[in-house]
């Protein structure tokens, strides 16, 4: 059985699962489930969860191939079937319980170099609790003795995603080439323009979106109820999975995906950043719930 970590205050309850990647378990508000909750009879494992930190890097690196300051890395490819290497390390490692209290519960994690990255660093996260809402920041300290790339994420899943519609607003997106890696970024297209609320269409998109606005609400007008998420970071992977899940990710990141292998790190906001020796990098994320004000629908 996973070890749960559980926080409450006002209508909101979360439980956070430090040993499957400090992945947040499940988020509820008045009872209700506003991220997928971890099923205690499933597979037990960070992407499975609620939410899940993506830490040093977010989504694909192509291959697993990179070149850093002129020099090649080849690191591991951590996904069974999948050519590339995949949203961080952080959500496959165990993370420590820093402290728990009835508003906040503190996580953290050392990683040494190795071939899944070849830079040592340490990470916390902080999930802060308000009476409607919910606080989650990432943060990545640098231990190497020089410049390192590094990127941060978060990858939610709202939950209900067949009975929800969803809001946001950004400038561009990325079109994925036939190894889902970034191949031309362009207007955001009518089928993908989220503009006004909708339903997110199962297998529809995987991709990720630039010039985002840092706010996307997803309401369930059956239940009365919505969620806005702020983040503050310019890039969004937006990801409606096909196989029958029901969930839709919403996921801020803080460059695009196979970034490392597209710009120089720190050239601009879609490229990974240089973290300098001791330095830091961190990403927030809030959700906050709400009465809808739209006139629920007959089931």
């Amino acid at each position: 059985m996973t070890r749960l970590i559980e926080c409450k205050y006002g209508d909101v309850h979360i439980a956070v699962a430090p040993e499957l990647g400090g992945a947040l378990a499940s988020l509820r508000w008045r009872g209700q489930a506003i991220l997928r909750p971890l099923d205690p009879q499933g597979a037990q494992r960070a992407n499975m969860c609620g939410s899940y930190p993506l830490i040093p890097w977010s989504n694909r690196i192509a291959d697993g191939r990179l070149v850093f300051d002129g020099q090649p890395f080849q690191v591991t490819r951590n996904v069974p079937d999948n050519p590339h290497a995949l949203h961080g390390i952080g959500w496959q490692q165990v993370w420590e319980v820093v402290s728990a209290s009835e508003t906040q519960i503190d996580l953290a994690l050392t990683c040494p170099a190795s071939a899944r990255w070849p830079w040592p660093w340490r990470a916390s996260q902080r999930f802060a609790l308000t009476e409607n809402g919910l606080i989650v920041t990432l943060t990545y300290h640098n231990l190497a003795d020089h410049a390192v790339p590094a990127g941060l994420g978060f990858h939610p899943f709202f939950a209900d995603a067949a009975r929800s519609e969803v809001t946001f607003h950004a400038a561009h997106v990325w079109l994925n080439d036939d190894y889902s890696l970034p191949d031309e970024e362009v207007a955001v297209p009518p089928a993908w323009d989220y503009t006004h609320f909708k339903t997110p269409h199962p297998g529809s998109v995987d991709n990720c979106f630039t010039g985002w606005s840092g706010e996307a609400i997803v309401r369930w007008p059956q239940r009365g109820i919505r969620a806005t998420l702020h983040s503050n970071t310019p890039n969004l992977v937006f990801f409606v999975p096909g196989d029958g899940r029901n969930v839709v990710a919403i996921e801020p990141v803080s460059h695009i995906n196979d970034a490392i292998n597209r710009f120089p790190t720190g050239s601009n906001d879609q490229a990974m950043d240089r973290i300098a020796p001791d330095g830091e990098l961190s990403l927030s994320m809030t959700i906050r719930m709400s009465d809808d004000g739209t006139t629920p629908r007959t089931l």
